[in-house]
């Protein structure tokens, strides 16, 4: 059974001026204390500074009373030693209570980066959708003037439209035009969900379209590839079930770009990113050429970096290099390709409710409705699901507040709030069950009872 830790570092701070009374603590070494003082907000809680000015503070577990460090360490080890992890390396980082708790990198004897280190930068795959739908909760404070989530996004006429480009063409599905920003948001738009990653069909074009194979064109329905689902009709109408899918989400980068006049990269970076301490290349070094070169779907460095477009492995982001008129953007649900450390800094920003010392960077209330699952028009909630996060209120023997990033090749961070708790999980190898039992799953409940005990 999970135990709450009312004791927490955030009540203790705010009831004890420790500074003044020189309390220090048995589970926090001096020095690191004296260290870190100046990287504490106005309510005493920790913020770290970036990676190449120290970065996380790191502590040895044996030293927190309230840990089990040998559930931890047996934690670790199911991580360290799942064939998901030894196929083609991974990382794991836990964050607790702001303390770096455990780091572990694992080396691939399959593949991957040859010695995952911590400067290793892995595609966070999937879990790019919350990092764009951070960017979203700023962009709709900023522009509430001009829109909102009730907003249609297509519109029923270009005039009106948040993406005028889509109505460069004949409208491919009358029941596009009711899309809003909350149905893009929360996966339940009608767009299908398949994507050609790695597509070696043939490409046609909708009729009546005889324009460039790009990612926009592609999302818009105007062409497809043999064998994968068009995108020219809609699922189900807007907002009336539930469909995993990429594109309505770069359609909303497009509007997104359309109003704020930046690229979605560079916008999440200038308000977000950067003013946490995560480094420039993901603002500056939009890679064009993903080395996606197998059905494995890698994609590691030792730079970061958001992708803007594709090569020949990547074929729905423009392979064969034709030129769209409506230009390149950072991809909204994919390729965010940074280091585990500085994915936990992304994560720890969500754990403070969007705030980052004493400035709040994403609305609160942006990420707490983001963080519950999307409530339709009949007031149901049937996915676990809210708007770019997933919602996991339903796993046993964890906090029914864990909420995740979720990515292919199990690149997800986890979020706890009642337990001040972030763990970052990156890998190269998308086996989710191992021997019948989730391996995303398991993973968390272990963590959660080593320090949950």
């Amino acid at each position: 059974m999970i135990k709450n830790n009312d004791f927490s570092r955030r009540k203790f701070l705010k009831t004890a001026n420790y500074g003044l009374m020189g309390l220090t603590f048995s589970s926090m070494p001096i020095k690191a204390f004296a260290q870190n003082r100046s990287n504490l907000n106005s309510e005493g809680i920790y913020f770290p500074p970036p990676e190449d000015q120290g970065g996380w503070r790191k502590y040895d577990p044996e030293s927190i009373p309230e840990i089990n460090t040998e559930k931890l360490a047996a934690a670790i080890s199911f991580h360290d030693q799942s064939p998901v992890s030894t196929s083609r390396g991974a990382a794991l980082l836990i964050i607790h209570k702001g303390r770096l708790i455990s780091e572990s990198y694992v080396t691939g004897n399959e593949g991957g980066p040859e010695n995952w280190t911590a400067s290793t930068c892995n595609d966070m795959k999937s879990s790019t959708k919350s990092v764009f739908g951070t960017g979203v909760g700023v962009f709709l404070d900023e522009y509430k003037d001009k829109v909102n989530l009730e907003t249609d996004l297509v519109g029923h006429d270009k005039e009106s439209s948040l993406i005028p480009q889509i109505w460069d063409q004949p409208i491919t599905d009358a029941r596009k035009k009711n899309i809003k920003v909350k149905h893009v948001l929360s996966m339940t738009s009608g767009h299908a969900g398949p994507e050609p990653w790695l597509g070696t069909g043939t490409r046609q074009h909708h009729p009546g379209y005889s324009g460039s194979y790009q990612m926009y064109e592609y999302c818009f329905g105007w062409w497809n590839f043999d064998g994968v689902a068009a995108h020219d009709a809609l699922l189900f109408e807007p907002g009336s079930d539930f469909m995993y899918s990429n594109f309505g989400m770069e359609q909303m980068a497009l509007a997104m770009r359309n109003i704020s006049g930046q690229d979605l990269g560079q916008y999440t970076y200038d308000k977000v990113l950067g003013p946490i301490g995560m480094p420039i290349g993901l603002r500056n070094n939009q890679y064009r050429d993903m080395p996606y070169s197998n059905s494995y779907e890698l994609n590691f460095a030792e730079t970061s970096g958001w992708g803007v477009g594709g090569d020949e492995g990547c074929d729905a982001y423009g392979a064969d290099g034709s030129s769209s008129p409506y230009g390149i953007n950072s991809i909204a649900g994919s390729t965010f390709r940074c280091t585990a450390r500085d994915f936990a800094r992304l994560s720890y920003l969500w754990l403070n409710n969007g705030k980052w010392m004493d400035q709040q960077l994403v609305p609160e209330s942006w990420l707490k409705l983001a963080t519950k699952r999307f409530k339709r028009a009949d007031g149901s909630t049937p996915n676990n699901y809210g708007y770019t996060f997933w919602v996991m209120d339903d796993l046993l023997d964890v906090p029914k507040d864990l909420y995740m990033s979720r990515g292919h090749n199990q690149n997800h961070s986890y979020i706890i709030p009642s337990m001040d708790l972030v763990v970052v999980r990156q890998g190269n190898d998308n086996r989710r069950e191992i021997n019948g039992e989730s391996f995303q799953t398991a993973l968390i409940q272990k963590i959660v009872a080593a320090i949950g005990s």
